[in-house]
């Protein structure tokens, strides 16, 4: 009988030990939101080059990094994108030479670096059209 009352307290205090990590899960539990950006990077070689110009039109912003007096094009360019608040909308850590990013209109600020040095942009993104930037290093 002793060890039947035993077994039912100790069932009963895991039941609520359960229900409260339950109970405090629903409290703690918020619904996060994932924002995805569609990008397409590449165009090294003159084949993957021109299938990357052919859907151009469908990315708002496109952008051209190139290096050196010849202005040929280069890669593994890190690359951030800030909205006018200045908060990160998109960072990758090797773009190039062709970055194809589908961001809505409004402003922002490119940044991209090569061989240790860094250049910044502001876009305006209105919508129509697309904008085309180069970077060069």
């Amino acid at each position: 009988m002793i060890a039947r009352t035993t077994l039912n307290a100790l069932l009963a205090g895991c039941a609520l030990l359960a229900m409260s990590h339950v109970a405090g899960a629903q409290n703690v539990t918020e619904v996060q939101t994932v924002k995805v950006t569609p990008y397409l990077n590449g165009g090294i070689g003159k084949d993957e080059a021109d299938a990357m110009r052919r859907v151009a039109p469908d990315f708002a912003l496109r952008l051209t990094f190139a290096e050196g007096a010849n202005q040929e094009f280069t890669a593994n360019v890190p690359v951030v994108i800030t909205d006018a608040k200045r908060n990160p909308v998109f960072v990758l850590a090797d773009a190039g030479p062709l970055l194809y990013v589908g961001l809505p209109p409004g402003r922002y600020t490119v940044s991209a670096q090569d061989n240790g040095v860094t250049r910044a942009q502001r876009v305006t993104l209105a919508g129509k059209g697309g904008r085309d930037v180069i970077f060069c290093f």
